[in-house]
């Protein structure tokens, strides 16, 4: 009998150290909270620099404006979470669920999501300098009027995007796949877009001036009124684009 009980105790532990570590989460007691299951609570303007919410179910989560500066997320669940006007600069995102999340004018200078994967994430009018979208899979999500100077995106998946007039200089998609997608007025000057697949995107008063453009796929693009001063276009597929000058590619 003894024995069973003494079984049963030791089984209730971890759950109790569990919800004891989520409560003091939230009460502002502790910096950690890995694996905890935070769904839909509100952790709005909330100072949390540093926190380490490691493999969390972050689901549905209110982060409006709050400073998570250098927080780790690594694997989190971020479905459908909130992060409008947040602080996350120098924050690890790497490997996150990204699924309707929404970053809308928040700030990721230097924030790490490589590996992430979801769609229709929101990047509207976010401050992206220096991201790492490295190996990510994020199609179909929104990056209108966002800053993204000297971003990597290498080998990601970014297919049906919209970045229309979005300022992303020396941005690298190289290896990348943005097949459909809206770059319309955006500034892509110096990027690295070598064996991308941009084809049947929209192109349409681009600046791409000493992009490297190196074996990428630009079929049935529309180029119109694009920059290509000084870019690099060796081996470049051009089938069915339409050109800056107003005509077709044969």
């Amino acid at each position: 009998m003894k024995l069973a009980l003494a079984l049963v105790v030791l089984a209730l532990l971890p759950t109790a150290a569990f919800s004891d570590t989520r409560e003091d989460f939230l009460a502002g007691k502790t910096e950690a909270c890995q694996k905890c299951d935070l769904t839909d609570v509100n952790l709005s303007r909330r100072k949390l620099a540093g926190v380490d919410l490691t493999d969390a179910n972050l689901s549905g989560v209110n982060f409006y404006t709050t400073d998570l500066t250098g927080a780790v997320l690594t694997g989190a669940n971020l479905t459908r979470t909130d992060f409008t006007q947040a602080n996350l600069s120098k924050a690890n995102l790497t490997n996150t669920n990204t699924f309707e999340t929404i970053f809308y004018r928040a700030t990721l200078n230097n924030a790490d999501l490589s590996g992430s994967k979801g769609q229709r994430v929101t990047f509207r009018r976010a401050l992206l300098g220096g991201l790492k979208l490295d190996g990510s899979v994020l199609p179909f999500s929104q990056f209108e009027d966002a800053r993204i100077a000297g971003a990597s995106a290498r080998g990601a998946d970014l297919r049906g995007s919209t970045f229309s007039g979005v300022k992303m200089q020396r941005f690298d998609l190289s290896d990348g796949n943005a097949e459909g997608a809206d770059f319309t007025d955006a500034v892509l000057s110096k990027g690295n877009f070598a064996k991308t697949v941009l084809k049947g995107s929209d192109l349409l008063r681009a600046d791409l001036s000493g992009a490297d453009l190196t074996g990428a796929d630009l079929s049935g693009t529309r180029l119109l009124a694009a920059i290509l001063k000084d870019a690099k276009t060796e081996d470049a597929k051009f089938d069915g684009a339409l050109m800056p000058d107003g005509n077709w590619h044969n």
